[in-house]
């Protein structure tokens, strides 16, 4: 659990969010001495561009990468443990400059109970994410070098 392109599901009661509630992460990053680096996703209208500018994929705000929707619906991987296609069930956003976190295997299995990875997001999709997060001017410029590992780790698999 935790690998690069998991999604995983869980009752998120700790790791700096002030109310406990189910959660979708994405695992961006994981190294050797297991550290993680994910996103939290919402379902909030947290875009930062007008309804009508919306869709999936990387959302644009002054010609810079500013989110990233995913559109209810729309299949981005497959559950692992069924083979199933995977959508979420509603219009799923990262933000790039909330949810982020970084941290250990451990920190993170104790702030998620009930944890399961339910989709393994296709390498498409999950290239576009990472690279969204990265060129974008929102996003914290010490996670730079851990997607540009990841970017690199996915194209040359």
């Amino acid at each position: 659990m935790f690998q690069p392109r998991e999604i995983i599901y869980g009752y998120v009661t700790g790791l700096g969010f002030r109310n406990s509630k189910n959660k979708y992460l994405i695992s961006l990053y994981r190294n050797d001495d297991f550290e993680i680096f994910a996103c939290f996703t919402t379902s909030q209208h947290y875009y930062g561009v007008s309804e009508d500018q919306v869709k999936h994929g990387a959302i644009f705000k002054d010609g810079e990468y500013h989110s990233y929707v995913f559109e209810k619906g729309v299949i981005i991987g497959k559950n692992p443990e069924t083979g199933a296609d995977f959508s979420f069930p509603d219009r799923t956003t990262v933000t790039f400059d909330y949810g982020i976190r970084q941290g250990f295997i451990g920190d993170f299995a104790d702030g998620i109970q009930n944890a399961k990875v339910v989709c393994i997001l296709n390498k498409e999709e999950f290239g576009n994410l990472l690279y969204a997060m990265y060129k974008s001017p929102n996003m914290n410029q010490r996670y730079k070098p851990l997607l540009e590992r990841s970017l690199d780790a996915l194209y040359n698999e």
